[in-house]
């Protein structure tokens, strides 16, 4: 979620506002505006049951978890037991509920009604996404591991999902640039480098671009080309996160 519609949202349900809702996308805010209207009327569920429970107020302390491919919302009841009552708790209940069945049903880019995408065979996307984002993310998909094939060489042979290039948008060129410096440097001078020089993770974590390297064995005459392989990974990272900051702070939508 960009920051400012955060910031805007957590000043407009002040009460209720939790900061693992910023980490939902765009798509899915307006099922997280929807249960938080719900949540904010529970006062006004069955009222003449629990004649002291006038107004709104806050009948719950929220936080929601979210992947790639669902959102869920949890509740922990704020008020005594005695001023709730069976109408209330079915409400809050429901409204936990629906907004779960609504992110699994609306596209996490941009609010239209979506499908759950699995990886499969020809197909990896991920996701719930309507039928354009859908495509828009496979061809991502695509441009990433072609990306992974040319700079095959920095990585380990092994490295399960620390090596993740699916980067949001607006940082894909400026990692594609600093791989192929990389990559250039280690190759240079009849490839003398090559296999000494390991990137062991690149990875978005909480919106932030993460990347590590080792060098194996290198022989005595690699001081400068190391030094320029530390100075563009070091370029990378800091670029990256200005990037990130420009696009709408640590949670910008890929």
């Amino acid at each position: 979620m960009k920051r400012d519609i955060a910031d805007k949202l957590a000043l407009e349900y002040n009460n209720l506002w939790d900061d693992s809702m910023s980490a939902l996308p765009d798509g899915w805010i307006t099922p997280l505006v929807t249960m938080l209207d719900k949540l904010e009327g529970l006062s006004n569920v069955d009222r003449s049951i629990s004649y002291d429970a006038k107004g709104l107020a806050t009948w719950v302390d929220v936080q929601v978890e979210v992947s790639a491919i669902c959102a869920s919302a949890y509740a922990a009841p704020l008020k005594p037991a005695g001023k709730w009552n069976p109408a209330r708790a079915l409400a809050c209940i429901e409204a936990l509920s629906e907004f779960s069945g609504q992110c699994s049903e609306t596209c996490s880019i941009c609010g239209q009604p979506g499908l759950l995408r699995m990886p499969n065979i020809g197909d990896p996307v991920e996701g719930v996404l309507c039928d354009v984002h859908h495509a828009e993310a496979a061809s991502k998909v695509d441009r990433a591991a072609e990306l992974y094939n040319e700079c095959r060489i920095l990585f380990p042979g092994v490295h399960g999902k620390a090596i993740d290039l699916h980067v949001p948008d607006y940082l894909f060129d400026l990692l594609a640039s600093c791989l192929r410096k990389v990559k250039e440097v280690a190759t240079d001078e009849g490839g003398y480098l090559e296999g000494k020089v390991q990137i062991t993770r690149i990875e978005m974590i909480e919106g932030q671009l993460h990347v590590r390297h080792v060098y194996d064995k290198m022989p005595a005459g690699a001081v400068a080309a190391m030094i320029d392989i530390d100075d563009t990974l070091r370029y990378l990272e800091a670029q990256a996160d200005e990037l990130t900051r420009k696009h709408g702070g640590s949670n910008a939508a890929s």
